[in-house]
């Protein structure tokens, strides 16, 4: 009997240290779990880094660092160097990227009536009260893999540019007017010559009187050099300018809950900063083009009233072309 208690003791103390051991492993896996463990997210833009257009990018990076304290890690993979503008899209719904800072614009061959959101006449806020938001993001997760996260350049605007003065809307009529797809449908219905070009050949394209004006956002266009080309800005604005982030929805669903709310948190303050930061962006690139000899033109009120119903029913109609099923249903979200 006592050398049996001999043997069975060793066992005996061996088994309690197996299971003591078993207790405290699960115990820290129960530490562990209830943790918000720390995440990198790959992000490429389709703007080169320091172009405004990533302003809000740089915003949503700030923003995520500081909610999750420290804890979420966006991280800058690249501009359009890295992955071309246009590819972005299947970049992010593929996740070989876990963010995409792209535009709706870019999306338009996988989600038509996206063609509609620089249209919207309201604030990314009133967007997500609207429906609108949520418009969107269903149609991303369905159309493309990714969640939509929000607005990223809102309070930007475009703008026509004219080496012409108009006193009304008949004034355009026969103007060769540089375009971009954001707005040939308005360039068409002023009854202008629409003229397609590369942001590069502008230029040579004004000095050579091959074009007497273009649409561009209401900033930028003394960076290219393009003031001392131009001698007027037609005010009112129009449109939006449609910067937006997406999230790879498989990389969305796999964050805990804590940091999908990090990421919407942040995103809702990053529509506010950058609609106060382009209102005051815009007034001073006006004082920078004015400074280098551009008119600002205002319309009178009747003719400013004709030129933006112009523009919103262009606008309007070229998008219901395109996607009559659900055109209706975003104008009742994201217009006035």
């Amino acid at each position: 009997m006592g050398r049996l208690k001999l043997i069975l003791m060793p066992l005996i103390a061996s088994l309690l240290i197996i299971t003591a051991g078993c207790g405290s492993s699960s115990d820290e896996k129960e530490t562990k779990s209830g943790e918000v463990q720390k995440v990198t997210l790959k992000a490429v833009t389709a703007w080169s880094q320091g172009n405004t257009m990533n302003e809000g990018f740089v915003a949503l990076q700030k923003q995520g660092t500081e909610k999750s304290g420290g804890q979420l890690d966006i991280v800058f993979g690249g501009g359009p160097e890295t992955i071309p503008a246009f590819e972005l899209s299947e970049a992010v719904r593929n996740g070989v990227v876990d963010i995409a800072w792209t535009a709706h614009t870019y999306n338009v061959s996988q989600i038509p009536v996206l063609e509609g959101a620089k249209l919207s006449q309201v604030t990314p806020w009133e967007e997500r009260e609207s429906g609108a938001f949520d418009f969107y993001n269903k149609l991303y997760q369905e159309k493309m893999n990714v969640y939509y996260l929000g607005k990223g350049t809102p309070n930007l605007t475009y703008n026509l540019y004219t080496n012409i003065k108009p006193q009304n809307i008949a004034d355009f009529k026969g103007l060769s007017i540089r375009v971009t797809p954001a707005y040939q449908a308005f360039a068409n219905a002023l009854g202008a010559a629409p003229v397609t070009t590369d942001p590069s050949e502008v230029y040579t394209a004004l000095e050579r009187k091959m074009i007497v004006g273009y649409g561009w956002p209401s900033v930028g266009i003394a960076d290219f050099g393009w003031a001392e080309a131009t001698k007027y800005v037609i005010d009112p604005p129009f449109y939006q300018v449609d910067v937006i982030g997406l999230v790879n929805l498989d990389k969305w669903n796999s964050l805990a809950p804590e940091m999908q709310k990090v990421l919407t948190d942040s995103m809702l303050e990053v529509e506010k900063e950058m609609n106060t930061y382009f209102g005051e962006l815009v007034a001073k690139d006006r004082e920078q083009i004015k400074a280098k000899g551009v008119e600002i033109v205002e319309l009178s009120p009747e003719e400013a009233s004709k030129y933006i119903e112009t523009a919103y029913t262009a606008g309007w109609e070229s998008v219901n072309s395109k996607a009559p099923d659900l055109a209706s249903q975003l104008q009742s979200l994201i217009s006035k």
